[in-house]
């Protein structure tokens, strides 16, 4: 693999909206990242060996929440528990992907980076790993951020969308806007005028992401760039909680690019009603392990 690709997966979150239907055999509420659906293994591990075909084993960094922490040490194995990063606290997606990045941007400043949050499921998991791999050369050509937008297949309001452009000669389209859960009718418009789902699946030069930062986020970025280890509690209960996609990637589209991602099956976990759809109503699960992407 390329020396200088690597992994953050995105662990760290409570799935507060799918806590009913998030839980173990014994029926006790698990972060939706560690369920396990119809026995295929935890989330996470489909997010894992995702990342194993992107990265090298060392070059997979995850970042955890310190509460989940008998789960993370239970799901994980011993080579990526040793690169875990652990949040004390949630604050928001901005310093969730921010404080892993600064570990991989400290070991390698030269580093293009996938960021893969844990609670996707792919149907199709070749087509969604063809497309990272393409962003990966991409970015290495000169691109700085690609942001994956999946191939719609319903109008679905409870999704962020992308319009874009045309597609340039590499593929890659310039992003016109950002259409944050729109009310159904403008879903509607948007499926049929071909815009595409945000994925939160995006590869990019670290220093281009950190440079992203410096621009939207200042005070964050100097906060958590300074922070020892021994005082990040401290620090985080400072911090503002700001989200990602709004204050950083839709008031920085002349720096990102759209890939669009063919139709493969792909779901954000993120409510029951997509859990249902994906597990089918009622049903205990219906994926295999190997469509997991269990390991």
């Amino acid at each position: 693999m390329a020396p200088h690709r690597w992994a953050i997966i995105l662990a760290a979150g409570d799935g507060a909206r799918v806590r009913d239907l998030t839980r173990d055999g014994a029926g006790l509420t698990l972060p939706k990242q560690f369920w396990s659906p119809g026995g295929s293994g935890p989330m996470i591990r489909w997010t894992l060996k995702r990342a194993s075909r992107l990265a090298s084993m060392d070059r997979i960094v995850t970042v955890v929440a310190a509460q989940h922490g008998r789960y993370w040490k239970a799901a994980l194995p011993p080579e990526i528990l040793a690169r875990v990063v652990v949040q004390p606290e949630n604050r928001g997606t901005a310093a969730g992907v921010l404080l892993p990045l600064l570990r991989v941007s400290g070991s390698d400043p030269d580093a293009t980076v996938a960021i893969l949050p844990a609670d996707h499921a792919v149907e199709a998991e070749g087509v969604l790993l063809r497309a990272l791999h393409r962003a990966f050369d991409l970015v290495e050509r000169g691109r700085r951020v690609l942001l994956l937008g999946i191939t719609p297949d319903l109008p679905d309001p409870s999704y962020g969308w992308i319009v874009s452009g045309h597609p340039e000669e590499d593929g890659s389209r310039p992003i016109l806007s950002f259409r944050e859960k729109p009310a159904p009718s403008l879903a509607r418009d948007l499926y049929v005028g071909g815009a595409h789902w945000s994925s939160f699946i995006l590869v990019a030069r670290a220093r281009a992401l950190l440079s992203m930062y410096e621009s939207g986020a200042p005070a964050l970025l100097r906060s958590l760039a300074r922070a020892l280890p021994g005082d990040l509690e401290r620090v985080y209960s400072g911090l503002p909680s700001l989200d990602f996609s709004r204050d950083l990637l839709e008031r920085a589209t002349s720096d990102l690019r759209l890939l669009v991602v063919p139709p493969c099956g792909w779901t954000d976990l993120g409510t029951p009603d997509r859990i249902e759809r994906w597990v089918g109503p009622g049903e205990a699960g219906r994926l295999e392990p190997a469509q997991a992407g269990a390991v």
